[in-house]
């Protein structure tokens, strides 16, 4: 199995069929073009010695080229390892070495990466310029690599941890296609606005887009305005985006439904009901959620007909099961918190630094992921946060998010991100930044409102206004430590 046959497939069907188009430039490929120029590039890498297992970097931004680059380099029997554009030297040298890249194809405004031979260059196509360089030809992967049929290797995104690799089979990338699109139902005429990086989302979701033989539209603006003027030019039928851009989307002066929108739907990270209450105001959609996860895929959706409290992720995709489960591992009724556990064909094959199979992480086929949640009698599922992010004073836990929708719900207030920092006698105390709308807050009236609302320990020591969130490249809050997290003396404890 090899994720190119889905391509070639709709090729056959849909081959006159519009698979791809640069927003800005207006440039596309359809569903022929589009598997030829993979073809193209395959035989390129081919050519210059890529073989099968070996780990190959892409490193290109959303543009015409991704999608070619990426179907040739899976392909080859290679496996892909993405590297999204706004790391650092520093971070992709660490992906480099963590996950014994022997290659890399860069698009042609990148610089070659230092270390490796000379770079060969494509001289035709969709991925004209694009450079190809061997890292460390010879480097090897774990003994067991090669026998998982390795699609992807992903760095998570690391919001309360280091990052690290996870392996994803052809087969499991085909089965949460599989059993997302049972409740999405892509088709041949939906138009997708993509605003999304592809070095994070192509695995499930384009792979899904192309399954189905829909028209993907690579929106490399993600400014508001510009998503509005796509949706509306190209009669978008599906937007998935993330709840920064619903965020502001929301914000802008109302121009009328986006009546072409049979689908809003927010995933990479929680999203407030303000942020839904407000596209759906302005736009006349209801914004759907999806629980996404490297590890797993998209294993809960929860879509505006489903019925379901918009607060929820959703019920579980078919293929998959959701449960809750204490700290002793024993799986918890209903309405009980605990860390949610995820079950089916699409989970993940192993972690690739430290080497770990599947096997050796999950507890009886469950795959414990870090999100605190609890699942209600109809079986939808309700996050609360993430185990690792929990803020303990004296002893005492609590969930950064419900500080920051406190926060949020005061006048002025356009976003906020609460952390725990280390004190010496109560463990942690809270900390708080927010983003402003209107210079005019009152620091010590939201305070007061924090006062009334909250339990004194879960009250922000230290409140500090920033002009942005820190957040990961998939958009979701940085809940590891950053270089600006620590209080002003005046403030410290």
């Amino acid at each position: 199995m090899n994720l190119v046959d889905l391509l070639r497939a709709s090729a056959e069907k849909h081959g006159q069929r519009p698979a791809v188009t640069d927003v800005e430039s207006g440039r596309a490929l359809t569903y022929d073009a589009l598997a030829r120029e993979a073809e193209r590039v395959a035989a390129f890498l081919v050519a210059h010695g890529v073989e099968q297992g070996q780990r190959v970097a892409l490193l290109a931004p959303n543009g015409l080229g991704y999608l070619p680059a990426a179907f040739g380099l899976l392909a080859t029997g290679a496996c892909l390892t993405p590297i999204a554009l706004n790391l650092a030297p520093p971070e992709i040298a660490k992906v480099v070495k963590e996950i014994d890249v022997n290659a890399c194809l860069t698009w042609r405004g990148a610089e070659a990466l230092p270390g490796g031979s000379a770079r060969a260059t494509i001289t035709e196509g969709a991925c004209e310029g694009f450079g190809f360089q061997w890292i460390d030809r010879r480097a090897s992967a774990p003994g067991a690599f090669g026998r998982l049929n390795p699609a992807f290797v992903r760095f998570t995104s690391g919001t309360t941890a280091d990052s690290k690799g996870v392996v994803i089979s052809h087969e499991a990338t085909v089965a949460r296609v599989e059993a997302s699109d049972r409740v999405l139902a892509f088709t041949p005429e939906d138009r997708i606005l993509w605003v999304l990086p592809l070095a994070y989302h192509f695995a499930v979701t384009i792979t899904a887009y192309v399954r189905a033989g829909a028209h993907v539209l690579l929106c490399p603006d993600s400014l508001p305005a510009t998503l509005v003027r796509a949706i509306r030019q190209f009669d978008a039928s599906v937007l998935y985006a993330s709840p920064l851009h619903f965020g502001r989307l929301g914000n802008l002066a109302p121009t009328g439904p986006l009546k072409s929108l049979r689908v809003a739907l927010s995933t990479s990270a929680p999203i407030t009901a303000a942020v839904m209450d407000r596209f759906a105001a302005l736009y006349g959609v209801a914004v759907a959620q999806a629980y996404g996860i490297i590890e797993a895929g998209l294993p809960c959706i929860n879509l505006p007909s489903d019925g379901l409290p918009t607060r929820s992720v959703g019920r579980p995709v078919p293929g998959y099961e959701v449960a809750a489960f204490d700290d002793a591992g024993l799986r918890l009724r209903t309405h009980s918190l605990g860390e949610v556990g995820i079950r089916g064909d699409g989970l993940f094959s192993a972690y690739y630094a430290p080497w770990r199979l599947r096997e050796q992480v999950t507890r009886d086929g469950w795959f414990l992921t870090g999100d605190i949640g609890r699942l209600d009698e109809m079986g939808a599922l309700y996050l609360e946060g993430r185990k690792k992010a929990v803020i303990f004073v004296a002893g005492v836990k609590f969930f950064p998010e419900e500080v920051e929708e406190c926060l949020n719900q005061f006048s002025g207030v356009k976003e906020s991100r609460v952390f725990g920092h280390a004190h010496h006698r109560l463990g942690q105390v809270p900390l708080a930044e927010i983003v402003l709308d209107s210079a005019a807050v009152d620091f010590e009236a939201l305070k007061a409102h924090c006062a009334r609302n909250l339990a004194p320990y879960k009250v922000p020591l230290q409140i500090t206004a920033v002009k942005e969130i820190a957040r990961t490249a998939s958009g979701k809050i940085l809940r590891r430590p950053t270089p600006n997290d620590l209080p002003t003396p005046s403030d410290r404890p």
